[in-house]
């Protein structure tokens, strides 16, 4: 319950300050378990992309994050769980797999890490072990715009897609971020006009 009221308070406060258009909404299954795969952009990547979906989802955040006052506090009311970076999270992974197996959706960021540049890094691991342990659907994507008061964000949602079990790491990792670059206008076609405002 207190999950929807924080949900409702922080995106109208988000549509208040950035202008968002959101593409493919229809793309969002509504239950069962999915893996939402985002690329990584700001810190504000990950109540943003929470808020856009029409159904409660957990993400992964780095530990450090939970350190912040306000934000701590706000993406842990947001089901945000800690990850520790620089070495496999058992902990983190576990959570994961468990939240998977009991039918409910995702959020990680691929990357692992912000882009300093905005171009798209290489996918880690994690999120491809994830994808074929749990043989769930997995949902890209792609943040493109600018963070700040009244420019525009943009979030593009890509059909849903799986992850052979038998497809190898590499293969995986790059079939992962080439869905989430259809997603994102400098990729495919750059006509806003089949967006929604939020």
């Amino acid at each position: 319950m207190f999950y929807w009221l924080l949900y409702w308070i922080v995106r109208i406060v988000f549509s208040l300050y950035f202008r968002i258009q959101v593409r493919g909404l229809e793309n969002v299954p509504r239950r069962g378990p999915l893996l939402i795969l985002v690329n990584h952009v700001t810190l504000l990547d990950p109540p943003m992309a929470a808020v856009l979906m029409p159904r409660s989802v957990y993400f992964m955040a780095k530990i450090e994050l939970f350190s912040y006052p306000v934000l701590g506090w706000l993406i842990k009311h947001l089901h945000a769980f800690p990850v520790r970076r620089g070495r496999p999270d058992r902990q983190a992974i576990r959570i994961s797999l468990d939240l998977l197996e009991n039918q409910q959706a995702l959020l990680i960021f691929p990357e692992g890490h912000r882009s300093k540049t905005g171009e798209l890094q290489e996918a880690r691991a994690g999120a491809v072990y994830l994808a074929q342990k749990a043989g769930c659907d997995c949902l890209p994507i792609g943040i493109s715009g600018h963070y700040g008061f009244r420019k525009t964000i943009c979030y593009s949602i890509g059909p849903v897609f799986r992850i052979p079990r038998d497809m190898n790491r590499h293969d995986a990792q790059k079939l992962v971020m080439q869905k989430i670059a259809e997603q994102i206008p400098d990729n495919r076609d750059k006509s806003l006009s089949r967006k929604k405002p939020l």
